[in-house]
């Protein structure tokens, strides 16, 4: 599909000059002048619904500008930028007397064999995939993006700690038992998963340090093993 047009249109300057050949005729005093002003009101009105239809494709055009910023093209989660966003949102809340929550970092395991041996496109159908089932099982208000390659990021919004570290082992353990079929093959669903609580005193970038540090640690202990 061709994206929309992205330049915004001027507003044109609203002149209530009647052209010549709407200029009253034949008529004088009282009579001329009510003519003429209720052709300046049409007018006017025309001009009005010209400036508000301008007014709402230029609204239009900014949310569209605004969403291409903050989407993953390929999986439609949140990119990057996206995710920072709703981050430090999530935060603000808190430090207003909010509630914190959880973050997890969730890292592909093997993804680089998939593309290798199965093909590009099979990597990109497997990304659909785990952004798909990672979004199907967690709560609207929580939030999911593909941070770039093969990393994704959760917000558990909203949760105590524990309940939250609850809900990420069962999104773990969801995940696992997922596998995508591709041509005469079967590809799980394998990543490894770091968990971070966090609340009012946090900051976003020691959170996302920590979440990063236990998720390498799992995924240490997993080859490892």
């Amino acid at each position: 599909m061709t994206p929309p047009d992205t330049a915004l249109p001027l507003m044109p300057a609203i002149n209530l000059t009647l052209p010549r050949g709407q200029m009253p005729v034949g008529l004088r005093g009282p009579e001329a002048a009510a003519s003429l002003n209720q052709l300046l009101v049409q007018e006017l009105a025309m001009r009005l619904a010209d400036a508000e239809r301008i007014i709402t494709e230029q609204r239009d055009r900014i949310d569209y500008l605004e969403t291409l910023s903050t989407t993953d093209e390929l999986t439609g989660l949140l990119n990057r930028r996206g995710f920072q966003i709703a981050f430090r949102r999530e935060l603000a809340g808190a430090r207003r007397g909010g509630r914190g929550g959880v973050l997890v970092m969730v890292d592909l395991d093997g993804f680089k064999r998939i593309n290798d041996v199965h093909s590009h496109q099979a990597g990109d159908a497997y990304l659909r995939m785990v952004a798909r089932t990672l979004a199907d099982h967690v709560r609207a208000q929580d939030i999911v993006a593909r941070l770039g390659g093969d990393e994704f990021a959760v917000l558990l919004t909203r949760v105590a700690p524990d309940q939250g570290m609850q809900r990420a082992e069962a999104l773990s353990a969801t995940l696992h038992q997922m596998a995508m079929d591709w041509q005469t093959h079967s590809l799980p669903l394998k990543a490894s998963f770091g968990c971070q609580a966090y609340g009012a005193d946090d900051r976003e970038d020691e959170v996302l340090h920590r979440a990063d540090v236990l998720m390498y640690q799992t995924k240490a202990a997993s080859k490892a093993a």
